[in-house]
């Protein structure tokens, strides 16, 4: 008879037994080239499930240095004497800035993860950019950035960091380029809202195509009237109306800026009708309505209205007929810096030719786009890949395509992070991640554009699950997305490396005493 002595003891022993096979387990016994098979170990089972080695540890504390930091600067507002605003919220022209932006200094880190370019003798590939921000010193203009990219600057993340250190270098104020429609995550900087009879069309994700082909800087096309075109004064008796609504978000604080306005820029064309515009602006000493009259327009352009201060709350209602299409709205200064986030959920970046390129190119240059931001990846990784030449090629094919639209404008191709799935019960970095960063490289330089890698930013391998342990957090548990704290952590990187290649150009164009 077996007695509860003699279970328990037994249980014990099997127990032992199994702790000892895990203390001994390889982890992982190769089965071929291909295969493997896992076995649970006793760092399984105790939580260690990869423990940071002394490299990524004291990475992440430089990490958490540069973060705490960041407290610091959030904490201290825009306040330029370089912002100006009209006098009256009704002036029928763009108000003019009364005095150039004067560039404010600022002392960089000593580490900064560079800016690489094909060539490094001659890093001359963000040239343009750099010399419209040296001209903003002499020359009254607003310079545009476009940073485009995946899920993982979505919401404006990462972008609105960069945002306000440039704005609160350079000058500038506002959000730039809003969509009419936001179907993704609200905007860490403002809240969209519009009525139901608004659609989106664009060339990414599972929106509908727009059957015209035209696109605007935003990927996209906004329509509240039928899709047909038809060149009939009949057609165009019968007029559609739509409304869109922005407002701040409890963030909207910290970045003091961007409610602050000196003129809206409406991006349309309207081939068979004029377009009637309602702007509203609340939250002023007095709330002020314009109405407008948008002349029609057979190709994309851009009516702009003096409208300055700071809202509370902006709607703009939209009237006109059939084959109107509206590509954004820029919500800007007069002068300074504008940089617009265009986030492409589960896009790889390699859709940009859809587009009309004489549509894209009109826009980029009556915007003044003299940046492109390119950050991309983290959709190609699920699908893991020995080679990555085919991605290469494709990723060359777009930014040829940006270079041939937009030849005023340098492009940054910010590699994709470090991204992570579950190993035995841990986590640990995608193989490929590598692969495709190399890819990215080798097109960017194939292309002439610059490069900026972020997955060694990060850390390089293993960095996304320590940004995920991290106390606070800097990534979120889905091993992919950064937190909003380690999406400013990215973005001061960015602006880090950035600033300190346009610190050099100065020197190189002496333009530093």
């Amino acid at each position: 008879m077996v007695t509860p002595f003699r279970a328990l003891l037994l249980l014990f022993y099997v127990a032992c037994a199994v702790l000892v096979l895990m203390v001994l387990s390889p982890g992982e016994i190769p089965l071929s080239q291909e295969l493997s098979l896992k076995v649970f170990t006793f760092q399984d089972l105790v939580g260690n499930h990869h423990p940071p080695t002394a490299e990524h540890t004291r990475q992440m504390q430089a990490l958490n240095a540069i973060s705490q930091r960041i407290d610091s600067l959030m904490r201290q507002k825009i306040n330029r004497d370089s912002v100006f605003f009209s006098d009256s919220m009704a002036a029928p022209q763009p108000a003019k800035a009364r005095r150039i932006t004067r560039e404010l200094l600022e002392t960089l880190p000593e580490t900064v993860h560079r800016i690489q370019f094909p060539d490094s003798l001659n890093p001359l590939q963000l040239d343009k950019f750099f010399g419209a921000l040296a001209e903003l010193s002499y020359k009254p203009q607003l310079v545009r950035i476009v940073h485009y990219g995946d899920s993982q600057i979505e919401g404006d993340r990462i972008s609105d960091y960069m945002r306000m250190r440039l704005q609160k270098r350079f000058g500038g104020c506002g959000v730039g380029i809003v969509p009419f429609l936001e179907l993704q995550a609200s905007r860490s900087t403002l809240a969209t809202e519009a009525t139901n009879n608004w659609f989106k069309y664009s060339v990414y994700g599972h929106n509908k195509a727009n059957k015209t082909g035209h696109y605007g800087i935003l990927a996209a096309a906004y329509r509240f009237s039928p899709l047909e075109l038809k060149d009939s004064l009949a057609e165009t008796e019968k007029t559609w109306r739509a409304t869109s609504y922005f407002r701040p978000t409890h963030y909207s604080n910290e970045f003091s800026s961007a409610t602050e306005i000196q003129n809206i820029k409406l991006i349309y064309s309207s081939p068979f009708s004029k377009v009637i515009a309602r702007i509203r602006v609340e939250g002023q000493e007095r709330d002020t309505t314009l109405d407008l009259v948008l002349r029609q327009e057979q190709q994309a352009t851009v009516a702009e209205q003096a409208i300055s201060g700071r809202f509370q709350q902006l709607s703009v209602s939209l009237e006109s007929g059939k084959g109107s299409e509206f590509f954004g709205l820029a919500l800007d200064c007069n002068q300074g810096v504008a940089l617009d986030n265009v986030a492409m959920r589960g896009s790889s970046g390699i859709e940009f030719s859809k587009m009309n390129a004489q549509w894209l190119r009109r826009q980029y240059e009556l915007l003044n786009v003299k940046l492109i931001i390119l950050q991309f990846g983290v959709n190609v990784v699920p699908n893991v890949l020995e080679d990555y030449t085919f991605y290469e090629q494709m990723l060359y094919n777009q930014l040829r395509f940006l270079k041939s639209v937009a030849p005023q404008a340098d492009i940054l191709v910010v590699s994709l992070s470090d991204m992570a799935r579950r190993s035995g019960v841990g986590y640990a970095s995608y193989p490929n991640v590598p692969r495709i960063r190399d890819a990215q490289r080798r097109a960017a330089f194939r292309a002439g554009c610059a490069f900026w890698d972020l997955y060694q930013a990060m850390g390089g391998e293993g960095s996304i699950v320590s940004w995920v342990h991290n106390k606070p957090p800097l990534a979120t548990k889905d091993y992919t997305h950064f937190t909003p704290r380690g999406a400013r952590l990215v973005g001061e990187m960015l602006y880090n490396a950035l600033m300190k290649e346009y610190e050099q150009y100065k020197i190189r164009k002496k333009l530093v005493q």
